[in-house]
């Protein structure tokens, strides 16, 4: 299992050929409600269409989404505490999407985030 980070949901969005490859592997793919809210808050900031809106929350159902629970929290925090003493900060909501995956025991994320995610111990990053 992998979790697929918001530049991947985007881009698998906006058509990208690079996700094509990667939506057609069977296999479980993840989210978390993080990059969900990314992706959203992206569609209201450039005033989608409501159809448009729902189209893409119909695509959120065929991808299982990794709550924010209270273990997550947790990891998310020891990330962020662990980074900012070794004065590599990463932005929260990175850290929050670490959390998530990590806490529920998936250690891969595709993204092309590279310089934030492979800073977190334990995360396997993958690019496309």
């Amino acid at each position: 299992m992998r979790v697929l980070d918001s530049t991947f949901l985007i881009d698998m969005i906006r058509g990208d050929q690079k996700t094509i490859s990667l939506r057609g592997e069977k296999q479980l793919f993840l989210t978390t409600q993080i990059s969900m809210f990314e992706v959203i808050r992206g569609l209201f900031y450039r005033q989608m269409a409501p159809a448009k809106i729902h189209q893409i929350m119909d695509m959120f159902e065929n991808i299982r989404v990794l709550q924010l629970d209270d273990s997550a929290v947790i990891k998310a925090a020891e990330i962020s505490a662990g980074l900012m003493k070794k004065g590599e900060p990463v932005p929260d909501a990175d850290c929050l999407i670490a959390g998530i995956a990590l806490s529920k025991g998936v250690s891969t994320i595709i993204t092309k985030n590279v310089k934030h995610f492979s800073r977190i111990k334990g995360l396997t990053v993958e690019t496309y």
